[in-house]
This record gives structure tokens, C-alpha cells and sequence, in this order.
């Protein structure tokens, strides 16, 4: 019987690269995604305060992290995870889709995914406190997502001058001196979406711990004073 010749370490991994070398690259791929994947979740925490900003100005990122830093310092651990996070999301809309010059296609494709994607995010989407330009918000108001003032204020801290009850102008508060917000729109609106027991489909990003957790944080700010800081 003949006998076989016994291969040295490093021919073996020489033969099974030979043979196997796409096999080995694909499934090393496949691991380097999966550790990836599993880092990131682990690193990412769960917002305690969920923001959506729509209109004509587009938020830099540099103003983006002033807004949400200065929003957190008005808002607390709601979720008990150890760390107080914002999150932001901005919609940028020039102009309505009807409002597009004839032929500019590019404008028109625009305006349409923005509506869009505004309509998707009031509809499934964890956005809970809102600075809307006008024309959106009275599409929430149409739609009756949006809760009075009245039922989260105590009288003496609703604003005078108040968007038919349901907004306040952003402008029109000392918290819009803070870094961030004040490269909001003076024209956006402050307002908060209706509470989840109030809607008729339940989404999971939406429960009444976390929308009572930002509404909380709407709270501190119509309320934030420039001289104390609160």
C-alpha cells in the first residue's frame, strides 16, 4: 500500500486556499457583517426624545447636534438606559409639488418624496414633538394628529399668541435662543403628536412611557426661561 504524503502546515493551507479560496472569502465577508451588525446594535441606544423638523431650511449636521444636544438638556433618562439621546429627523421641503414650475422634473420628484416621506412619518413613524412649517401642520391638523395645547399645558404656561391652539411659533419662545434651535425656521411651529392611545393602528416605537417622555421635554421647552436655564 502506498502510503500518502503528509503535507506541512503551511501546505495544507495552501491546498484548502486552492480549492476553497471564494468559499473562504465569502463566508469571511458574511462573519465580518454579521460582527459589524452586532456591534452597532449594541452600541446604538434608544432615543428618549424623537423630533421631526419639515420645512424650507435645511438643518446642517453642525446645527443638527447643537439642536439635539440643546434638547436633551431639557429632557431626562426616560428610558433608564443610562444615556440621555435625541433624535432628529429632517425633512426638507423648498417648495409643494404643485408649486414646481412646469418641466422641472428634478423639483417636482423632490417635493414628491418629501411629502412622502412626511406623510409616512406622521402616519408610522417615531417622531413624536414637531417643528412643522405652516403647510404641514395644517395637514396634521386636517387629520387631527396633533394634541391641544391645553391638554398638556397648565393655563398659565399656554403662550398668548398660540397656532390655533395646537402650536406655538417657535420663535416665540426664549428656548429658541438655544444653540441649534435657533437655526430653526423663526416661521416653524412647535407642536406634539396626539398620544398613541388615540390611534387606531399601534406601532411598537409608539407607547405612552415614550410619548410621555417627550412630552415632558415639549414642556421644558415652552417653559424654558432664559434666566434660570429651565
Amino acid at each position: 500500500m502506498e502510503n500518502k504524503e503528509r503535507l506541512s502546515v503551511g501546505e495544507w493551507f495552501e491546498n484548502l486556499w486552492y480549492h476553497y479560496k471564494w468559499l473562504i472569502i465569502f463566508g469571511g465577508l458574511i462573519a465580518l457583517l454579521l460582527v459589524m451588525s452586532l456591534t452597532q446594535c449594541i452600541a446604538t441606544k434608544d432615543p428618549d426624545v424623537n423630533i421631526l423638523h419639515v420645512g424650507p431650511m435645511y438643518i446642517s449636521p453642525e446645527s443638527g447636534e447643537q439642536l439635539k444636544s440643546s434638547i436633551a438638556s431639557l429632557s431626562d433618562d426616560y428610558n433608564g438606559d443610562g444615556n440621555k439621546r435625541v433624535d432628529l429627523l429632517d425633512i426638507t421641503v423648498v417648495a409643494s409639488s404643485d408649486e414646481v414650475s412646469a418641466g422641472d422634473m428634478l423639483g417636482y420628484d423632490q417635493a414628491s418624496n418629501a411629502l412622502q416621506r412626511f406623510q409616512t412619518e406622521i402616519r408610522a413613524g417615531d417622531s413624536v414633538i414637531y417643528l412643522l412649517d405652516k403647510r404641514y401642520f395644517d395637514m396634521c391638523m386636517a387629520e387631527k394628529l396633533l394634541t391641544p395645547l391645553s391638554e398638556i399645558l397648565d393655563d398659565a404656561d399656554i403662550p398668548s399668541k398660540t397656532v390655533e391652539g395646537y402650536g406655538i411659533y417657535v420663535s416665540e419662545l426664549d428656548a429658541f435662543d438655544l444653540a441649534g434651535l435657533s437655526d430653526v425656521p423663526d416661521t416653524a411651529i412647535l407642536c406634539i403628536r396626539r398620544s398613541p392611545d388615540k390611534d387606531e393602528v399601534k406601532y411598537p416605537g409608539r407607547t405612552m412611557d415614550i410619548w410621555n417622555g417627550n412630552r415632558k421635554t415639549f414642556i421644558n421647552l415652552v417653559k424654558y426661561t432664559a434666566e434660570n436655564g429651565n
